[in-house]
């Protein structure tokens, strides 16, 4: 099966409301060899501000942004979905994509009324070179040069990961670049810890995880860093999501679960809120830590219960079923939503298409622009109406009544400039805020034309 590696320079971490600037990604066979790479970079969001710290970390020219040269967020996005689709099925593969990047593409797909799961499905599934990185840390903690930052705790940025382990000329912030650079770790994770390179594959599929969960009474689970130090706990599976399949719990077995066996839904939903509560999470399809019981470091088992009353633990917990249902339901309770968001973006998970609406929208990007209005009013879910009548505006105004471009401009600038009730992205003034912020650093003139460049940028000039 073939790799996708990619990566994404975005406007700011805000994963609902900034955009991706720039996808980079590299095609490579089963042995990591490059065999097709594709770039885009495109234009800034209408209704998008940017975040100056963003665009002066990856070296953007704030102005460049506006330039008619590059495509429209559509065009690229388009690109991108289609380039992908062409590449699969694969594994995706990034450095923290699938906290991060994916999302971030994700909510691209879904604002340009493409389907937002491509990673996941049709065969496709997804993994992270960050959690590969953190696994052969905890795991196989010889075979890779781990730098130590001035706090003294152990850095997995690939800006310096890379660098420390031997990659040279890294275009750091470059969607290119860091691709390049995630592939070198994954080079070097299989080169030098095949058993930890091949288990972290197998965990990218979520059946694989499921039947490990069930098969296996003891696991080693490990959940990063935290602090600088590898944070790994002895896990019996104890309940699972009855709405969402892909939602597991975990027992953390260091503590005897007893006292919690008879604890009711309501209670067990705390629980799984405290700090320190042996309840853990587990998404199967996001390519957990979990290693077998042989695997475990030596400094695990000189923490833990004897392996014996580990076992009889997980023994208590498999002979519980009423607890595990209860457990089951509580982990359900923890994603139910209160209320609607009043913005689009944030309502990218409340419900799958329709048949009919997804049929519209393979029509709506083979359609000429002066027609995907009648089918964006034949749209029955109004997210997507929404969506679709907004994608018509940023690219063919004129394709709309008057009445309607004036109210979608009066919905742009109620944005930019932050409007009552519920906040939807960085607005104006808190760009201009943060961009007086950096002024104090700026020395030389290359600082200040930034930062003019930037406000020219804010004003549309």
């Amino acid at each position: 099966m073939s790799f996708v590696f990619y990566d994404t320079e975005t406007t700011g971490t805000d994963i609902w409301f900034d955009q991706i600037l720039q996808f980079g990604a590299i095609r490579t066979d089963d042995d990591l060899n490059e065999v097709d790479r594709f770039e885009i970079r495109c234009r800034l969001l209408p209704h998008v501000t940017p975040s100056p710290k963003a665009l002066e970390v990856t070296g953007v020219d704030p102005l460049s942004l506006l330039s008619t040269e590059l495509p429209s967020h559509y065009e690229a996005i388009s690109e991108v979905h289609g380039r992908l689709s062409d590449w699969s099925p694969s594994i995706f593969i990034g450095y923290n994509s699938i906290r991060f990047d994916e999302s971030l593409l994700r909510q691209a797909f879904f604002q340009t009324l493409h389907p937002i799961y491509l990673t996941n499905t049709g065969g496709n599934t997804r993994a992270d070179v960050l959690r590969m990185a953190y696994a052969v840390g905890a795991f196989a903690p010889n075979v890779m040069s781990i730098p130590i930052g001035e706090s003294g705790r152990p850095v997995f940025k690939l800006d310096q990961l890379a660098p420390a382990n031997g990659f040279s000329g890294h275009n750091a912030h470059d969607a290119m670049g860091d691709v390049e650079a995630t592939i070198y770790m994954a080079r070097l994770i299989k080169s030098r810890a095949p058993d930890v390179w091949e288990r972290m594959l197998t965990l990218s599929f979520k059946q694989n995880v499921l039947d490990l969960l069930r098969a296996d009474p003891v696991l080693c689970h490990q959940t990063g860093f935290p602090g600088g130090r590898p944070n790994y706990v002895f896990v019996t599976e104890c309940g699972f999501d009855p709405t969402y399949d892909s939602s597991r719990a975990v027992f953390d077995l260091s503590q005897d679960p007893k006292t919690f066996l008879d604890l009711d839904e309501e209670k067990l939903t705390q629980e799984f809120k405290k700090t320190g509560t042996p309840l853990k999470k587990v998404r199967a399809n996001a390519q957990p830590i979990l290693m077998p019981l042989s695997s475990a470091p030596q400094g695990l088992r000189d923490l833990s219960p004897a392996l014996s009353v580990i076992e009889q633990r997980a023994s208590l917990i498999a002979d519980s079923e009423p607890f595990r249902q209860r457990v089951g339901m509580a982990l359900s309770k923890l994603y139910q939503v209160a209320e609607t968001s009043n913005h689009v973006e944030k309502r990218i998970y409340d419900a799958f298409p329709s048949n009919h609406d997804a049929q519209l929208m393979r029509q709506f990007h083979v359609t000429p622009w002066e027609e995907r209005m009648d089918l964006v009013r034949q749209m029955q879910d109004q997210r997507f109406a929404r969506l679709g009548q907004r994608l018509i505006y940023f690219e063919q105004p004129n394709a709309l009544s008057v009445s309607v471009r004036r109210q979608l401009q009066k919905d742009i600038s109620k944005r930019l400039q932050g409007g009552e009730g519920e906040v939807a992205g960085r607005t104006q003034a808190q760009a201009k805020s943060e961009l007086n912020s950096m002024l104090d650093s700026w020395t030389k003139k290359s600082g200040r034309i930034f930062g003019q460049r930037f406000e020219r940028l804010l004003s549309g000039d």
